[in-house]
């Protein structure tokens, strides 16, 4: 997987402590970067030299998926792809997908977002990395609700890479070359909080440009706690770790799985916020 850092770091965690309840099962984890695809490709092989039991993936490029894919089946290795994967209508051999629906997510967002803006006014998009199919994916579920809305136009849109720093500079840049912003859809919640604290630097009332976010990582539930970023979406990263180690039990035991094991997002509100606070 990534470097287990913000949203992936509760990805990891819940992938080690559920595998916790399977008596005799053991983890052990490789991180590549971003992009790095023919790292990843090593890390597989290198796994399956050692003949380990199932290989749980979350690919770091969308191009290698394919290459590992083609490794799994060529081993008989069970293979879950975990909240990143190739699509494809079905897949041969013990492979399984533990994913969100992204689009979800996108269309979650920005129906919120719209309803803020009474269905008016200047939108900016921050998306992930292109090797992610969830800032793709995310950033669609946007447009796709955007369509029903003529009031609402779309003034900017860049890539942040998921990263905070970045997504901070890059509204830096939008509000210092003039650009008129009302709302701020950004693809996760770390580059939500990159907009907020552009914002605060710009020293711009807190209400006076609405971002959303995606996740619902405990930073951006606190950043909606202060009024920071107005919205997020929800993903259960416990959950959706526990879920790949469950499928790759099953697959390691030749039991049948649902091959696309779908995450539910949650939209989070003013209304609903408390329920995800953590005491």
């Amino acid at each position: 997987m990534v470097p287990p850092v913000a949203f992936f770091q509760f990805l990891r965690d819940g992938i080690q402590e559920w595998a916790k309840t399977h008596a005799g099962l053991a983890v052990r984890f490789a991180h590549a970067e971003t992009g790095d695809g023919a790292k990843q490709i090593e890390q597989v092989k290198a796994f399956i030299r050692e003949r380990v039991d199932a290989l749980i993936i979350l690919p770091v490029e969308a191009a290698a998926t394919q290459e590992i894919t083609r490794l799994a089946q060529e081993a008989d290795i069970p293979l879950v792809y975990v909240n990143n994967g190739p699509r494809e209508d079905w897949f041969a051999g013990r492979v399984a997908l533990a994913l969100p629906n992204d689009l979800v997510a996108g269309r979650l967002q920005m129906t919120m977002l719209a309803q803020m803006l009474n269905g008016k006014g200047r939108m900016a998009i921050i998306r992930g990395p292109a090797s992610h199919s969830a800032s793709a994916l995310r950033t669609q579920g946007v447009k796709e609700v955007l369509e029903d809305f003529a009031g609402i136009t779309v003034v900017a849109e860049e890539a942040a890479d998921w990263d905070r720093k970045r997504a901070a500079a890059l509204v830096a840049r939008w509000l210092a070359g003039g650009r008129k912003i009302d709302a701020i859809a950004a693809n996760n919640d770390e580059m939500a909080m990159g907009a907020a604290d552009a914002l605060e630097a710009a020293k711009i009332p807190r209400d006076q440009i609405l971002i959303g976010g995606v996740d619902g990582t405990h930073d951006g539930i606190g950043a909606m706690e202060g009024r920071r970023i107005h919205v997020t979406v929800f993903q259960d990263a416990t959950l959706e770790g526990g879920r790949a180690v469950d499928d790759a039990v099953k697959l390691i035991r030749r039991e049948p799985v649902q091959q696309y094991d779908w995450i539910p997002f949650e939209l989070v509100t003013d209304k609903t916020l408390l329920r995800y606070v953590k005491s």
